[in-house]
């Protein structure tokens, strides 16, 4: 089964890459900035965070920009791919409704569009490690596994997400509600340290610990996570690949009911 959605994926490549073209040159219509905004979007953020953390509630964080950013990138790369994955059935209904088109393909454009927009994103980061941070570390060369472990896991959450939007729209607006929570249930802002021990088996219970720590470890520590934090991070995202693959096809036959 995960084959012949594999071989359609590509048999439809082309389809995939209009889609995602689609989506960038959506977001950005009208816009005289166009890629700019994501660059400058976790600027204008870092600096906000770094005033209210560094600065009025004093965390002791060496280097607090690229403490944040490390994580704040990865965690955006999350939030902005599986929010927009959460209407892309409900969105493209019309167009699958007419023709056979494999439904897997819409959320993978979304997951797409949102790392060529991270890759921008990461380019203030990779200046400020060469600016004030250590340069190029060789632990750094982890980093693409880690980016991998966060698609895998982003696509299985945007398999679920926009599976079930189409039954009950309301997912959607539950969905963003519960990404701020999420976000600050996660130290992506503050450090580890000042979590009190007995509450921290469950932070530990929050997957995308799991993925910002290996994403940011190497970065910001000029480390490699450890074997125990790497295994974890995989059992998370292949666990959601495979649990958001199996949701997704068991209802993506009654699509076209509820659209």
């Amino acid at each position: 089964m995960v084959k012949i959605e594999f071989v359609e994926l590509l048999n439809y490549k082309d389809l995939l890459w209009n889609l995602v073209a689609r989506d960038l040159t959506v977001r950005y219509k009208r816009s005289v900035l166009g890629f700019l905004w994501t660059m400058l979007n976790p600027i204008i953020n870092t600096i906000v965070f770094t005033v209210i953390f560094s600065t009025i509630f004093r965390f002791e964080v060496k280097d607090f920009i690229i403490y944040f950013l490390s994580g704040f990138q990865l965690w955006n790369f999350f939030a902005q791919s599986t929010t927009a994955a959460s209407r892309c059935i409900l969105t493209n209904g019309p167009l699958f409704k007419k023709i056979y088109i494999p439904k897997t393909i819409f959320v993978l454009s979304t997951v797409i569009s949102g790392l060529i927009n991270f890759m921008f994103s990461m380019l203030p980061l990779l200046a400020l490690i060469f600016i004030i941070g250590r340069g190029f570390q060789p632990s750094m060369l982890f980093l693409p596994i880690a980016l991998i472990m966060t698609i895998m896991f982003t696509i299985g959450i945007s398999l679920i997400i926009s599976a079930c939007a189409v039954f009950f729209i309301d997912i959607v607006e539950v969905y963003s509600v519960i990404l701020m929570p999420w976000m600050y249930l996660t130290p992506i802002i503050y450090p580890l340290e000042i979590i009190p021990p007995k509450y921290l088996p469950f932070l530990k219970l929050n997957p995308m610990y799991y993925l910002v720590e290996c994403f940011r470890l190497p970065i910001y520590k000029g480390q490699l996570p450890g074997p125990q934090l790497i295994l974890c991070a995989m059992f998370v995202s292949v666990g959601a690949l495979l649990i958001g693959y199996w949701v997704f096809s068991k209802l993506a036959d009654e699509f076209v009911y509820y659209i």
